[in-house]
């Protein structure tokens, strides 16, 4: 995956790990995602951005999926099916504790928690504003010109084509929004309202 934020190429490992990981760089409030980036010796209390070459004996190590900071805070992300995450409570405990001695904090995500339509959505936008970034502040400020923001999609964009090209642009500039949990954008089938340049919309984790 492309980084929308620093252009660099993310490597991941699996369908949930990309699906989560397009979430996290629309997160206006994320920035610096890595995938793997670091190496905990939950045993030692070291951190190696690569593993060494020998193991010691009594380590215990731990690759963390995903990180990235909010604020002046590293999260450190464990993606894993809703399933598996029961039979893994003992390792994620000890992770969370080695994190909060680090001054980071550890949270573990499923796809499933998400929902199928909010990360479809996500797969949407993310490919527009890495493909198409250049032009789509030109879309959005000719709806931000538009005198009505509030109604049926297809009723306030009725004068600018391609729709959808337009719809996509404002959602990613803050001048539309919509519930991403619960309408397809590529169904241009519900009602939009002006988002007076918040993007509180893919702010969709929780960092209390």
């Amino acid at each position: 995956m492309q980084s929308i934020k620093t252009g660099l190429e993310i490597r991941l490992e699996s369908a949930g790990e990309l699906a989560i990981a397009k979430l996290l760089d629309l997160d206006p409030r994320s920035f610096d995602l890595n995938a793997q980036g670091q190496t905990f010796d939950l045993a030692s209390g070291k951190i190696y951005a690569t593993l060494p070459d020998t193991k010691a004996a009594d380590s215990r190590y731990y690759t963390c999926d995903l990180s990235n900071r909010v604020g002046d805070v590293q999260y450190i992300y464990e993606i894993k099916p809703a399933r598996f995450c029961q039979r893994h409570g003992a390792l994620f405990s000890a992770v969370e504790t080695f994190c909060r001695t680090k001054g980071m904090r550890f949270v573990v995500l499923t796809r499933e928690e998400f929902g199928d339509q909010l990360l479809e959505n996500i797969e949407v936008l993310h490919q527009f504003r890495r493909q198409a970034n250049t032009y789509l502040g030109n879309l959005a400020q000719a709806v931000d010109a538009l005198s009505t923001k509030h109604g049926h999609v297809r009723q306030v964009l009725k004068s600018l084509e391609p729709m959808n090209h337009y719809l996509i642009a404002a959602l990613l500039n803050g001048v539309l929004k919509v519930d991403l949990s619960t309408s397809s954008i590529l169904s241009m089938d519900f009602h939009v309202m002006p988002a007076h340049g918040e993007l509180s919309m893919f702010q969709v984790l929780s960092y209390a």
